[in-house]
């Protein structure tokens, strides 16, 4: 249990014995009227009670669900903090490796090919330079959203590092995969992003791989893309080349 649960726990406990507290004690009240003689009513006194549990009793319990609401959507965040990066949403590459570590042992034990795509953003660099890193940052936000919209439900994607991103396509061989990112890449340079009233045109690097699902190995997968995207990026940037 977590110090904020059980802070929380005492401050319900506290409500529940005040709410139990002021039964007590209007209970020793009505008993004593009732001995004297004082006390005629027996139905209101019950009304005071429940009168009391309203005034005091429910707002506190309304307080002690609201905090505990609170913290469980704090909770919920931290949560995903640990497992996506802040900036694009996407995984962060550890939780990625663990991910497409399941996914290839699936495609072995069913024979599929297994498609991996490693792209680079072109000059982010010079875009956080010429504008702000704030734009920089929703470069990578906008590609991130655009990537993500492309991609099958199936599909893997993260963010590498910094300007690269990663997308382990279970059950697609090598000329599937190429298709994926032509169609990527034509939709990320029809939705050019605006910044400050002024449109910046994101360009990238690719390199794809493909491996037949019973030898595909994660980091067979990875290093012979990054071959085939530094080939791309020697050749001039903005192209997809295939290992």
């Amino acid at each position: 249990m977590s110090k904020i649960d059980k802070r929380l726990l005492r401050r319900g406990g506290v409500a529940l014995g005040l709410a139990m507290a002021a039964s007590l004690l209007l209970s020793a009240i009505a008993w004593l009227l009732a001995k004297n003689g004082l006390w005629t009513q027996p139905m209101l006194g019950i009304e005071i009670m429940a009168a009391v549990y309203v005034v005091f009793f429910a707002p506190l319990f309304y307080t002690f669900v609201q905090q505990k609401s609170v913290v469980d959507r704090i909770e919920r965040e931290q949560e995903e903090s640990l497992l996506r990066d802040v900036t694009t949403r996407l995984y962060k590459s550890k939780v990625f490796r663990e991910l497409a570590g399941t996914q290839i042992r699936l495609c072995k034990r069913n024979g599929w090919p297994v498609g991996m795509i490693l792209m680079d953003i072109d000059q982010l660099a010079g875009i956080n330079k010429a504008y702000s890193f704030d734009a920089g940052n929703q470069v990578l936000s906008h590609f991130a959203a655009i990537l993500k919209e492309t991609i099958r439900e199936s599909d893997l994607v993260a963010r590498f590092d910094d300007d690269r991103f990663v997308v382990l396509l279970p059950n697609c061989d090598i000329n599937s995969a190429k298709r994926v990112v032509q169609r990527f890449q034509n939709q990320i340079l029809s939705t050019p992003l605006t910044v400050d009233k002024k449109e910046i045109k994101i360009r990238f690097s690719c390199g794809v791989v493909s491996f037949a699902g019973r030898v595909a190995k994660f980091n067979h997968l990875i290093n012979r893309a990054n071959v085939a995207l530094e080939q791309a990026k020697k050749k001039g940037g903005n192209r997809i080349e295939l290992f």
